[in-house]
């Protein structure tokens, strides 16, 4: 697997926001958005050194799972960032962050059972978890402005 290629994580990009918020140029500052942003581009720190983090993993069929599961994590946190950014439903922007969550999660799962078997640094580890400790703190900060409307969850979830 050629994870050079999927080093890339684009910067972040408002264009998607604009759709939904034509009249002027107020959504620009505000709060959550710009918390948003900010958490996105600390994911593109934990991505790139998970991504290399992956690459450094020694490349037999066992360990292209795990090379693959981690990068299955990288991947869908972005996109979920993006979209509940957007003027939304509360009950969708819980249901992303969850899902973000439970993906970071995972995510340092795998490294550390990478780790632990010995495929991988410890010292590796370290430094994304002090940046996945980074992100945490501006996740929570970006789900406090999330805003409870009145749309009712079917599921009770949220």
């Amino acid at each position: 697997m050629d994870l050079g290629q999927l080093f890339f994580l684009p910067e972040w990009d408002d264009k998607f926001l604009r759709l939904n918020n034509e009249e002027g140029e107020e959504w620009k500052t505000n709060k959550a958005i710009q918390i948003a942003e900010t958490l996105y581009n600390k994911w593109r720190d934990v991505f790139h050194l998970s991504i290399a983090f992956a690459e450094s993993l020694p490349e037999d069929e066992e360990q292209g799972f795990t090379q693959k599961l981690i990068i299955e994590n990288l991947m869908v946190v972005a996109p979920k960032i993006m979209s509940a950014a957007g003027d939304t439903l509360y009950i969708i922007k819980m249901e992303n962050a969850a899902i973000i969550r439970v993906n970071c999660i995972q995510l340092m799962e795998q490294i550390g059972v990478s780790v632990l078997m010995g495929l991988a640094d410890e010292k590796h580890e370290k430094v994304i978890k002090d940046e996945m400790q980074n992100f945490r703190l501006l996740f929570k900060e970006w789900v406090a402005t999330f805003e409870k409307d009145d749309c009712e969850d079917e599921w009770g979830l949220f």
